[in-house]
């Protein structure tokens, strides 16, 4: 996924509220000038008045510049220069320096929004970190890209993405599909397979018992392994009966999992009530709050 959406080409910067921007033209200085723009999208210019500016790349304002002042001068040449960036914003939380909202620049790159925020800390869970975009977890491997440097990871940000990056002391085991209760069961140790189902209200009665899936390590490559919890039931085979780790996903289907690379392909979208929990019990404390503007302590709005 991240290969993907790094070799997509970058969005130019939509210009919004609070960018300024500086407008000159060809051979009359006179005509230079600098300018906010307004809530309203507009800035000030010489000659033509207001001229709506949110909503335009740099390059579509200077042409609508160039056009207008066509009026009064023959054949301008505009240029167009963003001073700064100050409409787009993302959300860097967890296990980072300074959590917070960040302004971003043109072509800001995931690695660059950490290193804004001070880098992530010692408690930082990688293997667990996840990049949210238009309510949607986009897989990317943190870990190969901060411990080990591997930029087709870094990947260009969009206006409102939210990096989140795990505690790994608050690391549970998620326990999802045909289970009474999807659920987070907090880690204790050892914690079973059978004891973490057992928490999460047992199987229904649609569970296929003979392909309980865990998906292990990073979110983007997890390892996966099967189990089949019918023959450790029925047989009491107790080898089967695997420890969980800390941030394990379980994942109880409907149906026999025949062909595990298959499988892996529909990964995220079996990921996504992991998601919708990880959202309601980690996020909402600290994300909708930074949302909301109403966390002043933990996340506050960082001028770059």
């Amino acid at each position: 996924m991240a290969k993907v959406l790094k070799d997509r080409p970058p969005a130019e910067y939509i210009l919004g509220p609070e960018d300024s921007v500086e407008v000159s033209v060809f051979r009359y200085e006179e005509l230079k000038m600098e300018a906010t723009i307004s809530s309203t999208g507009k800035i000030p210019y010489y000659l033509i008045g207001d001229v709506q500016a949110g909503g335009l790349t740099q390059f579509q304002l200077r042409d609508k510049i160039q056009h207008e002042l066509a009026a009064f001068i023959k054949d301008p040449k505009v240029v167009v220069r963003i001073i700064e960036y100050r409409s787009h914003k993302i959300f860097v939380l967890g296990q980072v320096a300074n959590p917070g909202v960040y302004r971003m620049k043109n072509d800001y790159t995931l690695l660059e929004a950490i290193s804004s925020a001070g880098g992530i800390t010692a408690d930082a869970y990688l293997n667990g970190a996840y990049l949210v975009r238009d309510g949607k977890i986009l897989l990317i491997n943190f870990l190969d890209l901060i411990r080990r440097g591997n930029t087709e990871e870094n990947i260009p940000l969009l206006p409102g993405d939210i990096i989140y990056i795990p505690d790994k002391s608050e690391q549970k085991v998620y326990i999802l599909g045909e289970v009474n209760k999807q659920s987070a069961v907090p880690m204790r140790e050892p914690l079973t397979l059978l004891e973490a189902i057992t928490d999460a209200g047992g199987f229904t009665l649609d569970a296929n018992r003979k392909s309980v899936v865990v998906l292990r390590g990073n979110l983007s490559e997890p390892e996966i392994i099967t189990v089949d919890a019918k023959r450790i039931l029925k047989e009491s085979d107790l080898a089967a009966n695997i420890p969980l780790q800390r941030g394990d996903i379980v994942y109880v289907p409907s149906s026999l999992i025949a062909d595990v690379e298959r499988f892996a392909i529909r990964l995220s979208n079996i990921l996504e009530p992991y998601l919708q929990v990880m959202r309601g019990i980690i996020l909402t404390d600290i994300a909708t709050r930074v949302l909301e503007g109403e966390d002043i302590v933990r996340a506050r709005v960082i001028v770059k």
